[in-house]
């Protein structure tokens, strides 16, 4: 996912490079991990390697990102349709 624009943001609002944003990107895809199962994760389903890591509900269309590496609760819900 690149971003090509010159900076991000607004008027008054903190402004990112795109450089900076695409390296920032690059490093959490080369770390991640993404998982996908039918359901919410589960211990059956899915305990997370690394933080940051990605598990996809395919049939809810949910996304989930790992914040810990304990067990499958350490997936959060980040995104939903």
């Amino acid at each position: 996912m690149a971003w090509n624009d010159t900076k991000t943001g607004g008027e008054g609002k903190d402004k990112v490079l795109a450089s900076d944003w695409n390296a920032m990107v690059a490093v959490i895809e080369a770390k991640s991990t993404v998982v996908t199962g039918a359901g919410t994760p589960t211990v059956t389903s899915s305990t997370p390697a690394s933080i940051g890591d990605i598990y996809v509900d395919t049939s809810a269309l949910k996304i989930y990102l790992a914040t810990g590496t304990s067990s499958a609760s350490d997936y959060k819900k980040v995104i939903s349709e």
